[in-house]
């Protein structure tokens, strides 16, 4: 007799042909697109991506280092071997307009006798801005590097609460960047 009793063996078959068929019904019922990039994100990467000639990948990141400080970017890490750099920079948030909303609320608010409005807590405060840059040899000509470029914020109130969490997705700050990165390599490579 095996150290396995009969009951215990169809109980072990059972559910090992149980898990089997729920497997098998979950990779059936997978959508066929579901692994497609939406049409928004090749946009998106087209924005963040440029393509520069250079000599070497460490004359691109030695004018990427100076293009970011010289947009008040503090440069956290830089990864060689990886071609990444990651960059931040705090800086305010504040909004005329939102400030301005902001304050009629406050009147109001103190108009109808409440006590416990404060409507100033939630305006925006500071921003907290992260840039990562990828640098990779390109594909298509051996002298030349594309580089992409991420950038997110998150935005914090007055009481230092978050409010926003997002990808910067403004078209004009992604060619900021880029033209001033084509101009520091010119630059850089003339001298």
């Amino acid at each position: 007799m095996s150290c396995c009793s009969t009951e215990r063996c169809r109980l072990g078959s059972s559910c090992t042909f149980l898990i089997m068929a729920m497997v098998s019904g979950c990779a059936a019922s997978i959508p066929q697109d579901a692994l497609r990039l939406p049409e928004s994100t090749l946009d998106v990467r087209a924005m963040q991506t440029r393509t520069f000639e250079a000599p070497t990948e460490n004359d691109i990141l030695i004018a990427a280092v100076a293009v970011l400080q010289d947009m008040e970017f503090n440069v956290e890490r830089i990864e060689k071997p990886l071609g990444v750099i990651t960059a931040s920079k705090i800086t305010d948030a504040d909004s005329s307009s939102e400030m301005t909303g902001l304050f009629f609320l406050q009147l109001l608010c103190a108009a109808s006798g409440s006590v416990s409005c404060d409507a100033m807590s939630s305006a925006s405060d500071d921003q907290h801005i992260v840039l990562t840059m990828v640098v990779l040899p390109s594909l298509a000509r051996s002298d030349a590097f594309t580089v992409r470029v991420t950038i997110q914020r998150v935005i914090y109130d007055k009481l230092d609460r978050m409010k926003v969490q997002e990808r910067i997705e403004d078209e004009q700050s992604y060619q900021d960047i880029f033209e001033n990165l084509r101009k520091s390599l010119f630059i850089q490579v003339s001298v």
